[in-house]
């Protein structure tokens, strides 16, 4: 009965950090390996080697800093004031998935299987910091892009066992993306008055996803 209920299924998570290398198309359009993290929660289907789960990712895909001296307030009879600042623009991705999975084995080695879909966003937005006197308090903070498509793929995973509940985990994914708008990294400038520019690309976002992490069963 103890090895049955050991044996038993359960909810289980995983987190994890990423590297995505773009494919086909996107690898054209896109130069770099976006980095990230993950997490996934998963419930067993009716005592089968079956599960299914949401999930969540975020992977960099730009970033971009410069010192500023920032407008804090406009006032026409004391004039205007200024502090000592930064200026940063970030480009991320968001993935929200929704998977279904097999793991057929739930012993101390657990291969598995996944199939999966979800929506992404490609989102860009500055934000200013003004230093006040050793700390930094932030100013603003704009969203200067964003654009979203749907994605589907699967990925394979390999969890050990290292101490009760508590598993590490490699996974491989092969993600299927659909066709968006995205800020060229190369293409950011930052001009002498604050003002940011940069040109936007367009093409599908296949990529493949190694990931590295942890994962815990109840």
């Amino acid at each position: 009965m103890g090895q049955l209920q050991a044996q038993r299924r359960k909810p289980n998570m995983n987190f994890g950090i990423q590297l995505a290398q773009p494919l086909g198309e996107f690898s054209n359009e896109y130069n770099g390996l976006p980095a990230g993290v993950a997490g996934t929660f998963s419930l067993p289907f009716m005592g089968l080697p079956v599960e299914w789960g949401i999930g969540y990712a975020w992977n960099n895909m730009a970033s971009s800093d410069k010192d500023i001296i920032a407008l804090i307030s406009e006032d026409s009879i004391n004039g205007n004031t200024y502090a000592k600042g930064s200026l940063a623009l970030r480009s991320n991705s968001n993935r929200y998935i929704a998977h279904a999975r097999v793991r057929p084995l739930n012993g101390r080695f657990q291969p598995y299987g996944d199939v999966f879909s979800g929506l992404e966003t490609f989102k860009t937005t500055t934000t200013i910091t003004i230093d006040n006197s050793g700390y930094s308090s932030e100013l603003s903070t704009n969203r200067d892009h964003l654009d979203m498509t749907f994605f589907y793929g699967w990925a394979l995973g390999l969890r050990i066992k290292v101490a009760p509940t508590i598993y590490a985990e490699a996974r491989y994914e092969n993600i299927t993306g659909g066709m968006v708008k995205y800020v060229d990294n190369e293409s950011v400038e930052i001009a002498n008055d604050n003002t940011i520019s940069f040109g936007l690309k367009e093409s599908q976002t296949n990529r493949a996803v190694y990931q590295l992490g942890v994962a815990f069963g109840f």
